[in-house]
């Protein structure tokens, strides 16, 4: 499959990202993976073919209680820097949960990564890194940072400890992960490129389904407007599939990451196909070592994306998924627990969140100014 490119003439991330999203969309999520996905799973075949899961039509035994941990302000002397280019808004493009007090953001406003207090969100310290960061994880003391054709490590006090390079025909993708001391990345096509294992570069290696912390790799296809299909495959080899139903009619569904007794998806259907507009919802689906079984919670995600971002969800080593959401009022992180759809503690997001309808791309400067 055909992957976004730059144009060989393109000098910083402005024009970078002017030039892979050069279209005006409200779709709401990294637009080159979001949009890569959709082509993949639109014009490739499922890899699954079984009977169609009714249950997801029933309402989902659980939702996700919401709390909020932190904010971080834009443009202050604790916050993080925000600022337009032609045609794009830049701030934080990914983020990093580093321990029970801190949280990690890596901005593609000024090439930095962020440390923040977990609770207060001030920035505790910073560090430069390379020209036109996409994404980073934090690993075993260690920052792994993806730019064009590398990715770089760094320990926590900003010294550059390696470089690690991947084929030119790997251009534009925006998403990376660890496992098990090895670096892959994630690629457009649902695939997994490992690049690095125990420090040093390898044989770049393909294989297939996004690779999670578990070890295990999920793959996601669409069969039908309505209907889609998850494959697990676990770290024992182990293949796991089930097909699933929704409403409304699907436009991607894409991995988060899996926890001990769930896979957890980001299922996207269309609210408008011209203009491209869509819904976002995550679901936890019921996994065990004998199969995925049902999708049994779920929330719905808020429309709210001040910058482009190529990571806004991930799940820790414990197991807690958070989000990041970039907002004209800063940057908010959430984390979000399973709890009875009946339980009265169920919480969701600040009204404010919630109820704010705020997109990138409605608000772009042509000038950058």
């Amino acid at each position: 499959m055909k992957q976004f490119k730059d144009s060989p003439n393109i000098k910083d991330n402005a024009n970078k990202a002017r030039a892979l999203f050069n279209r005006k969309t409200i779709l709401p999520i990294t637009l080159v993976v979001v949009l890569s996905f959709i082509i993949f799973n639109v014009f490739s075949q499922s890899v699954v073919k079984v009977k169609p899961n009714l249950e997801t039509s029933k309402a989902p035994e659980y939702s996700f209680k919401v709390t909020q941990l932190s904010s971080t302000t834009w443009n202050t002397p604790t916050g993080l820097p925000y600022r337009t280019g032609p045609g794009v808004n830049l701030g934080a493009t990914s983020f990093a949960i580093v321990d029970a007090n801190r949280v990690a953001y890596l901005c593609n406003s000024t090439n930095e990564v962020f440390i923040t207090g977990l609770k207060d969100g001030k920035v505790i310290t910073k560090f430069s890194v390379g020209s036109d960061p996409r994404d980073f994880v934090y690993d075993k003391g260690e920052f792994y940072v993806l730019n064009d054709f590398a990715v770089s490590s760094y320990d926590v006090t900003g010294k550059l400890t390696g470089t690690f390079g991947y084929s030119k025909q790997y251009l534009g993708v925006v998403r990376m992960t660890r496992y098990n001391h090895e670096i892959y990345l994630l690629l457009p096509s649902g695939n997994s490129l490992l690049i690095a294992t125990a420090g040093k570069a390898v044989t770049a290696s393909e294989t297939e389904g996004w690779i999670t912390s578990t070890g295990s790799r999920v793959i996601t296809n669409i069969n039908g407007d309505n209907t889609y299909a998850i494959t697990v495959i676990t770290a024992e080899g182990v293949r796991l599939q089930n097909t699933f139903q929704t409403d409304k009619k699907i436009a991607g569904v894409f991995p988060v990451g899996m926890t001990a007794g769930r896979v957890i998806l980001d299922v996207q259907t269309f609210i408008s196909e011209s203009p491209i507009s869509v819904e976002r919802q995550i679901v936890g689906t019921l996994f065990s070592p004998t199969g995925l079984e049902k999708a049994v919670s779920e929330i719905k995600v808020p429309n709210v994306y001040y910058v482009l971002s190529s990571k806004d969800f991930l799940i820790s080593d414990s197991g807690t998924l958070y989000n990041m959401v970039t907002a004209p009022e800063g940057v908010f992180l959430f984390a979000l627990k399973e709890s009875s759809s009946g339980e009265s503690n169920t919480s969701n997001y600040p009204s404010f969140i919630a109820t704010q309808s705020y997109h990138f791309n409605d608000h772009l400067n042509p000038e950058g100014k």
